[in-house]
């Protein structure tokens, strides 16, 4: 039986070694037929675990023209450079933004599906509807914030008010008939909107959009009066004349807009309120991707081309670790869940 066995091997031995020769043969009859040398065809092949050796889709669940689609697009633009493949940008709006989470999570956790996020969709979302298809602290891996999204109050040129009191006033006056326009039920415009009518004790017809470039938009051409979401997001209608905007939502003034108040100076003490956009992976991503990622985000944030391009918009970059992310996300899900509660604020 030993000897059996062993003869077997022999055997099988010898038929591996003959398809080894054949295999050899037939590249080197390759070589010869299309003039390539069997090691320059190994150099050029891709290496599988390089990362990203294809284009990348980035989710962005917000509408063309909102703060997260213009502020995102400049970063995309050279991080593109930078990654040495293209990122494609896919606006999903819907459902508050719910929806490009949901696709963008259920992705691939191989690095080639990026989703941009908010406030609003983080840390919001799941406190607003009935449910989401995502888990924010199971389903995502966080990368980076790439802006703190300055709020403020802005209003239709053609309103009759110069100030936070002179809209205050006006809002007491038409007894809710001003009409507050947000990027839609949940949005950073709408939460923002309600701190500001619950501080300064007024009443507004809520009129939600599909995006931040609609509502801001609504307001630009009269449809709406005011609204209370990213600045970025009206520059466009402010610079045109159609908008205007009266104050700023931070703890402290705007290093770009010095000669606007706060609006707890403005008379709303006690209001604080800013947004984020940055954005996130599908969990399990491998740590060396995210780092990569990270990295790559990071270094076209500290340019000054695009600090320049960002001060345009009304903006400023910012930056943190995936850690510290993860951190302010959960403190601002608390936050939001808090005053949703109070609120009773429901998307469905």
């Amino acid at each position: 039986m030993v000897q059996q066995k062993a003869s077997w091997a022999v055997a099988r031995g010898a038929r591996t070694e003959d398809r080894r020769n054949s295999r050899a043969s037939l590249a080197a009859l390759t070589a010869v037929l299309f003039g390539v040398a069997p090691a320059l065809c190994l150099a050029v092949a891709p290496a599988g675990g390089a990362w990203p050796n294809r284009p990348i889709r980035v989710l962005l669940p917000n509408s063309p023209g909102s703060a997260t689609d213009i502020l995102g697009r400049i970063a995309f633009q050279r991080m593109a450079e930078v990654l040495g493949q293209p990122l494609l940008v896919d606006n999903r709006p819907g459902a508050g933004g719910t929806t490009g989470v949901e696709i963008g999570m259920r992705a691939q956790p191989d690095g080639y599906t990026i989703t941009t996020v908010t406030l609003a969709v983080l840390a919001v979302a799941p406190h607003t509807f009935k449910s989401v298809g995502y888990d924010v602290f199971r389903d995502i891996q966080p990368v980076s914030v790439f802006a703190i999204a300055q709020t403020g109050v802005c209003v239709n040129a053609q309103l009759p008010v110069q100030s936070v009191r002179d809209l205050v006033d006006l809002a007491r006056a038409r007894q809710g008939r001003l009409l507050m326009a947000s990027a839609g039920i949940g949005s950073t415009s709408h939460m923002g909107g309600l701190l500001f009518t619950s501080l300064a004790k007024i009443e507004a017809t809520h009129v939600p959009y599909k995006g931040g470039g609609p509502s801001m938009a609504a307001v630009a051409q009269g449809e709406a009066d005011f609204t209370v979401g990213p600045i970025v997001a009206a520059m466009t209608h402010v610079k045109a004349g159609r908008t205007r905007c009266l104050a700023t939502g931070g703890e402290r003034r705007s290093a770009l807009y010095p000669d606007l108040p706060t609006l707890s100076e403005a008379g709303v003490p006690g209001y604080r309120y800013s947004g984020w956009n940055g954005i996130v992976l599908p969990a399990r991503t491998p740590r060396a991707i995210v780092d990569r990622l990270h990295g790559a985000l990071v270094g076209v944030l500290k340019r000054d081309d695009l600090r320049q391009l960002y001060a345009a918009q009304g903006e400023e970059p910012a930056w943190n670790a995936p850690e510290a992310f993860a951190r302010l996300i959960r403190e601002d899900f608390d936050a939001m869940g808090k005053l949703v509660k109070a609120t009773g604020v429901r998307a469905d």
